[in-house]
């Protein structure tokens, strides 16, 4: 019996100092994976600057209408779950969500402004434009929440009347002056319309959505996407790894077996 245990104690050590090296590295790859899981959200990219309260503006007037542009732009604030409030106006303006709600609660909104969706709650409301009404709204409504750091995202078509110029650049002009971020969502506006917004707030505001990307023109090329749109390659490579690394464990928790020459010795 005592040739057998001396026999057995090479065998055992090796299998000690084996499964010690595969706990270590099935430890490793866990903890690499764990890591690799909380840096990559799958949330997109926030529309919003990090910190700041949203306050989105939609253009309902006649001439934009319940444009599939407005859902898209709820659907992006929604998957982010970013806080957010809404304003709507036309030649008059009225908060339809407060700021601060969390972005999610804005899904059931969208089916609103899908092409297919016959549904329209605003139709008396859809009359005349009155730009610098929705944005003195949106300011007041930040402003009467105490909210200190605002981003105002204005979709519209950006027509307004000529005697309305002043006012609207006076309503663009004091939101600057109080460090609100303005974000303008185009929607098929008139080259001249633009630049009128380029010359008061600058040519950076101006984003556009479609179904996968929000692109900030103007910003180096910045893409606001959908994150992690590419396979996670590393993530696989990791869980293959944890696999073999498990499978190895397996085999070498099984039944010690001596070699033929241990076998000899015992």
């Amino acid at each position: 019996p005592y040739g057998e245990l001396e026999a057995l104690r090479r065998p055992l050590l090796r299998t000690t100092v084996l499964r010690l090296l595969l706990g270590v590295a099935l430890a490793a790859v866990l903890v690499a994976a764990l890591v690799l899981a909380w840096s990559r959200d799958a949330r997109p990219d926030p529309l919003l600057p990090a910190g700041t309260t949203g306050m989105i503006v939609l253009d309902l007037s006649a001439s934009a209408g319940l444009q599939p542009e407005f859902g898209q732009l709820l659907r992006r604030i929604a998957a982010a779950d970013e806080p957010t409030g809404v304003i709507v106006f036309s030649d008059t303006a009225y908060e339809l969500v407060p700021p601060g709600t969390p972005g999610k609660d804005l899904a059931p909104m969208i089916r609103f402004f899908s092409a297919k969706s016959v549904d329209n709650p605003w139709e008396s409301f859809q009359t005349g434009t009155n730009l610098a009404v929705g944005l003195e709204t949106a300011r007041q409504v930040l402003e009467r929440d105490r909210i200190e750091r605002g981003t105002i995202v204005l979709a519209s078509d950006l027509e307004f009347f000529p005697d309305d110029g002043p006012r609207l650049t006076a309503a663009l002009a004091e939101l600057r002056s109080e460090g609100t971020e303005v974000r303008i969502l185009p929607l098929g506006a008139r080259e001249e319309q633009k630049r009128f917004f380029e010359a008061v707030v600058g040519g950076d505001v101006f984003i556009e959505l479609d179904e996968a990307t929000a692109v900030a023109a103007g910003r180096s090329g910045a893409t606001l996407r959908l994150a992690e749109e590419n396979m996670p390659w590393l993530f696989v490579g990791l869980a293959l790894a944890l696999a073999l690394l498990l499978a190895a464990n397996e085999r070498a928790c099984g039944r010690l077996r001596l070699t033929a020459l241990e076998r000899a010795r015992a």
